[in-house]
């Protein structure tokens, strides 16, 4: 059998080995761990480096769009503050309405205007009309003296 001595060599030679397997497990595991790591960065590296480019292109891109939008909208509110414009389009309305009510009167004046010339034409015919009569009755009036009066008789 073994000696006292033995045994505690032994327990102290199988406490390294147990020390030296935990830490070789230990370096293995972190080994491990890290060519893992770097496996699964490798694997995914050049994924990720193109969704990066391709994620500062769209950002890119909106920028500009941002950019764009923000010109365009300032434009449209330079229009909307611009108080002259805005006069004259009210100046516009006016004046439209304006307008629209003098082609109204001008309408009703031809209208008018046309009514009265017709009834000046039968007026003037009517007044022609009696002058006429009044030249033909005053023609057969004279007509009438004239033979009342008689001839002379010559001799």
């Amino acid at each position: 059998m073994m000696t006292d001595m033995e045994e505690a060599e032994a327990r102290e030679f199988q406490s390294q080995i147990k020390k030296r397997n935990s830490e070789d497990d230990g370096m293995d595991f972190k080994d491990a761990v890290k060519k893992l790591a770097e496996g699964f960065l490798n694997q995914y590296q050049v994924q990720w480096e193109q969704t990066e480019k391709k994620l500062d292109e769209v950002r890119n891109k909106q920028e500009t769009l941002l950019n764009q939008m923000q010109i365009e909208n300032k434009k449209f509110q330079n229009v909307f503050d611009d108080v002259k414009l805005n006069e004259m389009f009210q100046t516009i309305k006016v004046s439209q309405s304006k307008l629209i009510l003098m082609k109204k009167e001008m309408a009703s004046i031809h209208e008018r205007t046309f009514r009265l010339k017709k009834r000046a034409l039968k007026l003037q015919q009517m007044i022609q009309k009696e002058a006429l009569n009044r030249e033909q009755q005053r023609e057969q009036e004279i007509r009438r003296e004239q033979e009342l009066i008689g001839k002379p008789v010559l001799g």
